[in-house]
């Protein structure tokens, strides 16, 4: 007889013990936040990266740039990871932007799977991205 089993598996410590991931989070204005992923984003590291992004979008910012450019790998689990945090923020109307960066292998997996989010140049433009309008008074 087969029986449901339930177990569940322990969750893999953080930060990322391989080293393959750094993130670093800045405020370069009031109202936005920059995450600033660097090394491999894979189904080791893509939980880890959604839940420094997600804290950002669940916190009081309205404008979030996840910050591609030192990444060298975006797998699919990374992919998945920033379609749901896309999500997330539009339903949390929160601005949310990707700048893809040039890395060959970030660039042809986005080839094959466009992001409507995808910026080229946001983080390092950030200028050039109109600021969060204070909200209007009735």
């Amino acid at each position: 007889m087969i029986t449901a089993h339930s177990a569940r598996l322990p969750a893999p410590p953080w930060p990322d013990p391989t080293g393959m991931l750094r993130l670093r989070v800045s405020h370069p204005a009031p109202g936005t936040a920059v995450v600033e992923v660097a090394g491999e984003v894979d189904l080791a590291t893509a939980p880890r990266m959604a839940e420094v992004v997600e804290s950002r979008l669940r916190s009081t910012v309205s404008l979030v740039i996840v910050d591609l450019r030192q990444t060298t790998f975006l797998g699919v689990a990374g992919l998945r990871a920033l379609i749901r945090l896309s999500l997330l923020a539009a339903g949390a109307d929160t601005d949310f932007y990707v700048d893809p960066g040039t890395a060959p292998t970030v660039r042809r997996l986005l080839s094959l799977f466009p992001l409507s989010c995808a910026r080229p140049g946001a983080a390092e433009g950030l200028t050039e991205i109109p600021l969060p309008r204070p909200a209007e008074q009735p």
